[in-house]
């Protein structure tokens, strides 16, 4: 019987369905609590894009990908819009996110922005501001959809950027100095222009000003790399302003001292946050309708059509298209329902780095495409982490996956990779079928583990399978006698090879330089009279138990 066609449609899942799909997502799937929580923001705020990637459920049930959205949507109570795949290959899930993760700053580049970098970091920091996370560490990010709408809408935050570059000789630091004058225009615009005046021609004013003291502070902490102390104290000075009050001293501590809890960070006065100057969602533009999606496959010349009418949505990762590229040339690509992604408008939204790993491979993939989704889902895509590839067995999970992923990566790294390879490790497809055509890295985990002393676990596992694959006599004499040190004489070269990895190890030497240790001494050993006699009283159960000489 044949396996059932993947599919695809668009749904609403409730909270206790969301729950109910988290009860059965794959055993290695772990939740993120910042994207969840950012998540979760946006569904409260009403700024949650349906942007065509699915949640996806295998053919046994399992949930692969969407645990941190039914997650957020669980936590929330708010209904989830998404598109949900079912009947996917259960070992789909390694090629999963295999994607490079996007930054605020890279998409408002895309989008024309000048100084994006400083304009991404000044969107952040009113978004704390505004979730009363700021001075704290670890703070969780905020969804950038909703950021980007905002800015869309608020021309005030760039201006208030551009006003602050204006400024360079203030010795307020520019992230304390641009958020402060944007907050501030929305206070009293007359007061903040002040009080930045104040801190640049102090000689201009009354000694009783406000903003003398903030300038005595801050040119005590002329130092410090910090905006956060900055800017608390900046906007108390301005809240004395507003008070029409005059400061006897000035200071703000967010650590804990002495039993104190730490202080938390100033409110400034009269200002509203960004939820007040952006429009409701029911403002913002629509999710259009005919959103439609059919599977295709796509070879070389539809991949370059679809490029040069979408066009290149961000600069691409060669490495990353040469990783994609080799899985399909090698036939190791698999169809695990992340679509290609279109706007209404025709504009290409994901699925760049996909169709030019096809070029480059000339050659054709079947994968699902969505047309039709709104233009402000651009922001949405690639947010979480690259997910670390997986080093699944056929059989099922077993432990210690993280060490025979290393060791299939030396594996790829010394016995696959090319000169003109140009990614740095093996894609996760590649990790799957290096253990499948090589199980034995899995049974090493164990010897890899002990020999932690003597080098790194995934140096010590896979140059033991090199060692066995060379000579598998030799190589169990070796790696027992390199892992107890039992029986050896001096001079003997297993001795002196571990007192050599022993002071590597200490020294905190490269995985390169320990590995080439390792096979050296190995391969002195082959050829030493040593290597013969152990040998001959591995043979002879009268000398089992005598002293190996050196």
């Amino acid at each position: 019987m044949l396996p059932a066609l993947v599919s695809l449609r668009i749904t609403t899942l409730t909270p206790a369905t969301a729950r109910d799909l988290l009860r059965r997502a794959h055993p290695s799937r772990r939740r993120q609590e910042e994207t969840v929580q950012s998540y979760a923001l946006a569904m409260r705020d009403g700024f949650w894009v349906t942007n065509g990637l699915p949640v996806i459920i295998s053919r046994t049930g399992v949930l692969l990908d969407g645990m941190q959205r039914l997650a957020a949507c669980a936590e929330s109570g708010i209904p989830l819009r998404t598109y949900l795949a079912e009947n996917v290959a259960d070992d789909a899930y390694h090629t999963i996110d295999q994607h490079r993760r996007r930054s605020l700053a890279a998409l408002l580049k895309q989008d024309g922005h000048t100084r994006h970098h400083l304009l991404a970091s000044l969107l952040q920091r009113l978004a704390e501001y505004d979730a009363d996370a700021l001075g704290r560490p670890h703070a969780g990010p905020s969804a950038w959809v909703r950021l980007t709408r905002m800015l869309s809408t608020c021309p005030e935050i760039e201006a208030a950027l551009t006003a602050s570059l204006a400024r360079a000789s203030s010795p307020l630091p520019e992230a304390a100095r641009s958020t402060l004058i944007f907050m501030g225009r929305q206070s009293d615009p007359e007061l903040t222009e002040r009080l930045l005046d104040v801190l640049e021609t102090p000689g201009q004013f009354p000694a009783h000003e406000p903003g003398l003291l903030l300038l005595q502070e801050l040119q005590r902490d002329r130092a410090a790399a910090s905006w956060e102390r900055p800017l608390a104290l900046a906007i108390k000075t301005l809240n004395a302003m507003l008070a029409g009050k005059r400061l006897r001293g000035l200071s703000w501590n967010n650590r804990a001292t002495r039993g104190k809890p730490p202080e938390a960070f100033p409110c400034l006065l009269g200002y509203q946050g960004l939820t007040a100057l952006a429009p409701s969602p029911e403002e913002g533009a629509a999710v259009p309708d005919g959103q439609h999606w059919q599977m295709e496959i796509i070879d070389s010349a539809v991949a370059k059509r679809y490029l040069a009418k979408g066009g290149q949505t961000r600069q691409p990762i060669p490495a990353h298209v040469q990783a994609l590229a080799s899985d399909i040339q090698r036939g190791r690509w698999m169809l695990n329902a992340q679509p290609i992604c279109f706007s209404a408008s025709g504009r290409l939204l994901n699925g760049m780095h996909r169709l030019l790993a096809v070029i480059a491979a000339d050659g054709r993939i079947r994968t699902p495409v969505v047309r039709g989704l709104p233009e402000e889902a651009g922001p949405s895509y690639d947010t979480q982490p690259k997910r670390i590839a997986a080093a699944e067995s056929l059989a099922g999970d077993f432990g210690d996956q993280g060490l025979a992923t290393a060791m299939a990566n030396l594996f790829w790294r010394y016995e696959r990779r090319t000169d003109h390879t140009q990614y740095k490790r093996a894609g996760a497809a590649e990790i799957r079928e290096i253990l499948t055509q090589h199980p034995r890295l899995i049974e090493l985990r164990s010897f890899a583990r002990r020999m932690v002393e003597y080098g790194r676990s995934s140096v010590m596992g896979y140059g033991a399978y090199v060692m066995e694959r060379e000579d598998p006599g030799t190589a169990e004499i070796f790696l027992k006698a390199l892992s107890t040190g039992a029986d050896l004489g001096q001079g003997h070269p297993i001795l002196a090879l571990r007192n050599t990895l022993q002071r590597l190890r200490r020294e905190g030497a490269s995985q390169p330089d320990q590995l080439a240790t390792l096979l050296a001494g190995w391969r002195r050993y082959r050829s030493h009279p040593a290597a013969q006699q152990d040998r001959k009283r591995q043979a002879s159960p009268q000398g089992s138990g005598t002293r190996r000489g050196g």
